[in-house]
C-alpha cells in the first residue's frame, strides 16, 4: 500500500516496533524522536519541501513539546486540519483519552501497542483518507472538465466530452444525453458506450420513460433494478443486447429551465450508489452550461452566416435593381427626348411605336419592383398554408404569359389531373409564371412547353416544367437558383430575380427546387411542395 506514516515518539523501542510491523504491511515509515523535530518534518511537507505524510502516529508524553501540545498545533493550522492522528499513550484512563480526542485526534492505541489492534486502526483511518484523497481527485478532475467543457463550442465535441467524462468517472458502460424538444419531447442527442449508441434518435414524448420522468418532477433518479421500474422505455430496452440493469438520469437546468437529462447506464462491478449520484448532480450543471454555452453559439454562428447572406443580398439587390432598371428606363428617357426634339417631324406610325415602347419599358420597370417586392415578402409574410387548386393556378399563369405565349408561338401542354398540394395561391402562381417564361425564353424555336406533376414517395409532390432547349451544362446547372444569378446575359429577357424567387417561395412553403438538364435535350425545372396529410 503506497502510504507514508510519521511516527513522532521518543521510545526508541517504540519506534522500532512500530516500524517493523508497519512496513511489513507495505507502508513507508519514517520517524521522529521529539515534538519540536516533528513539527519541522510536518512544515516541510506542507511546503512541498518533503512528502506530506498520510498518517501520523503522536506521543502523548515526550519532553519539551509534548504529544497534546503538538496536537493543538497542528489543528490550530489549516494546513493540517485534515492529517489523521493516532494518539500512542501508556495513560489507559478515559480521562487523557477523552481530552486527546478533544484536541483533535482521530483515534488512540495504548502502549505497548498490538500488532493486530495497530492494523486495523491504521487500516481504517487510511481508508477514510485514501477515499478522500480519490473524491478530491474526482473534483479536480472535474473542475478541469468544466474548463475543458465550457471552452468547446461545437455542440457534438461537448456532447462526446460530457459522456466520455460520465463514462470513465462512473465505471457505468454508457450514458446517453437527451436534448428537449420544442414540443416538450425528449430526443437522444447522443449516446457513448457498449450496446449504447442505438439509443442516439430515439424521442420520448414529455414524461416517458426514466428520463422523462426525472426532466418532468425535476428530480434525479437512482434506479437499482430497472427491469420493474414502470417508467423504463422498454422499446429502447428490446434493441440491446445486455437488459438495462441500475440507471441515474439527473436533469440538466439552465437558469432554472430544464434542457435534457444526463443518463448513465449499467455499473460495471455493482450498483450505482447515492455517492455516484452526487457525483453526477455535480457533472449536470457544468455539462448543462456547456451543452447550452454550444447551443448559443451554434445559433449564433447560423445568425451570423443568415446576416452576411442578407447582406450579400442586399448587394445584389443593389447591383440587380441599377442593372435591370437601367435599361428600359434609359430607352424610356430615349423616347421622351426624341419625342421632344423631334415632335414636329415624327409620323403618326413613329409616334405609336415609341408610345408603345415606352409603355412597354414603363410595365418592365413595374414587374421588376413587383418581383422585389414579392422576394422581400417572402422573408417576412406570414401566410396561411391551404390545398391548391393547381388546375385554376396554372390557368391564370398561362393567361398572364399569353402575350409572351403568342409571340414566340409556343405549344403549352398540360396533364388532364393534378395531384392536390398544400401551398399559397399567390406565391406558387408566381413560381409557375418564372419557369414557365423561362421555359419559352430559354426553349427551342418555336418553345414547346410540358407541365406536369407526380408525388413522390415521400409524399411530396414534385411539379416540374420541362423545355426544348439546347439544355444546360453541370456548370451552368451549379448556378442556378443563386440569388440574381442570370442564365444567359446575352440572350436574356428575364430580370434576374425569377430562379431566387422560386427558391425562397418553394423553402418557405416547406419545398425545393430542382434541375435536370443534358446539352442537346432540353431542361426540366421542378418544385415540390407538401401533400396534405392522408386522413384515411
Amino acid at each position: 500500500m503506497d502510504a507514508r506514516i510519521l511516527i513522532i515518539d521518543d521510545s526508541r523501542a517504540v519506534v522500532e516496533s512500530l516500524t517493523f510491523i508497519l512496513s511489513k504491511q507495505g507502508y513507508q515509515v519514517e520517524y521522529r524522536c521529539d515534538g519540536i523535530s516533528g513539527w519541522r518534518r510536518l512544515v516541510a511537507g506542507a511546503d512541498r519541501r518533503a512528502t506530506m505524510p498520510d498518517l501520523l502516529l503522536l506521543d502523548l508524553n515526550m519532553p519539551g513539546t509534548d504529544g497534546m501540545t503538538l496536537l493543538r498545533h497542528l489543528r490550530a493550522d489549516e494546513r493540517f486540519a485534515l492529517l489523521p492522528v493516532i494518539i500512542l499513550t501508556v495513560e489507559d484512563d478515559s480521562v487523557t483519552r477523552l481530552e486527546a480526542l478533544k484536541a483533535g485526534a482521530n483515534d488512540y492505541l495504548s502502549k505497548p501497542v498490538q500488532a493486530a489492534e495497530l492494523s486495523a486502526r491504521v487500516q481504517a483511518l487510511l481508508g477514510l483518507k485514501l477515499a478522500e484523497r480519490r473524491q478530491q481527485q474526482r473534483m479536480e478532475r472535474l473542475v478541469e472538465a468544466g474548463r475543458a467543457l465550457l471552452s468547446t463550442h461545437d455542440l457534438k465535441s461537448v456532447l462526446n466530452h460530457v459522456m466520455q467524462i460520465a463514462v470513465a468517472e462512473m465505471n457505468a458502460e454508457g450514458t446517453s444525453i437527451w436534448l428537449q424538444m420544442p414540443d416538450g419531447s425528449l430526443r437522444c442527442q447522443a449516446a457513448y458506450g457498449k450496446n449504447i449508441e442505438h439509443l442516439a434518435g430515439i424521442q420520448l414524448a414529455s414524461g416517458q420513460g426514466i428520463a422523462g420522468w426525472a426532466l418532468k418532477h425535476r428530480q434525479p433518479v437512482l434506479v437499482s433494478d430497472a427491469q420493474d421500474d414502470a417508467r423504463l422505455f422498454r422499446k429502447a430496452d428490446e434493441k440491446t443486447q445486455t437488459r438495462t440493469q441500475n440507471i441515474i438520469a439527473v436533469p440538466l437546468f439552465v437558469r432554472e429551465t430544464g434542457i435534457g437529462v444526463l443518463e448513465a447506464v449499467n455499473k460495471k462491478q455493482g450498483l450505482f450508489s447515492t455517492i455516484d449520484l452526487a457525483w453526477m448532480e455535480v457533472l449536470a450543471p457544468l455539462a448543462a452550461a456547456a451543452i447550452a454555452n454550444a447551443q448559443l453559439f451554434q445559433v449564433l454562428r447560423q445568425r451570423t452566416a443568415e446576416l452576411q447572406t442578407r447582406n450579400e443580398d442586399l448587394d445584389a439587390y443593389a447591383h440587380t435593381v441599377a442593372h435591370d432598371l437601367k435599361s428600359p428606363l434609359a430607352q424610356i428617357v430615349g423616347f421622351s427626348e426624341t419625342l421632344e426634339q423631334e415632335w414636329a417631324n415624327i409620323s403618326d406610325d413613329e409616334l405609336h411605336r415609341y408610345l408603345r415602347g415606352m409603355a412597354r419599358n414603363g410595365r418592365k420597370m413595374s414587374r421588376i419592383i413587383d418581383e422585389l417586392l414579392l422576394l422581400a415578402s417572402v422573408r417576412i409574410m406570414d401566410i396561411e398554408i391551404k390545398p391548391l387548386d393547381t388546375e385554376s393556378i396554372v390557368a391564370e399563369a398561362t393567361d398572364r404569359l399569353a402575350d409572351l405565349i403568342e409571340e414566340h408561338q409556343t405549344l403549352v401542354t398540360l396533364p388532364k389531373t393534378w395531384p392536390v398540394a398544400l401551398g399559397y395561391g399567390p406565391w406558387v402562381e408566381e413560381m409557375w409564371i418564372n419557369y414557365i417564361s423561362n421555359a419559352i425564353k430559354y426553349g427551342g424555336r418555336p418553345p414547346r412547353v410540358e407541365l406536369g406533376a407526380a408525388t413522390q414517395p415521400t409524399g411530396m409532390v414534385q411539379f416540374y416544367v420541362r423545355d426544348n432547349g439546347p439544355g444546360l451544362t453541370s456548370e451552368a446547372q451549379a448556378r442556378l437558383f443563386k440569388p440574381f444569378t442570370r442564365l444567359d446575359q446575352v440572350r436574356t429577357k428575364g430580370y434576374g430575380l425569377g430562379l431566387s424567387i422560386v427558391r425562397r417561395i418553394a423553402e418557405k412553403l416547406g419545398g425545393h427546387v430542382g434541375v435536370k438538364s443534358k446539352v442537346g435535350q432540353g431542361t426540366t425545372f421542378t418544385f415540390t411542395l407538401p401533400s396534405p396529410p392522408d386522413t384515411g
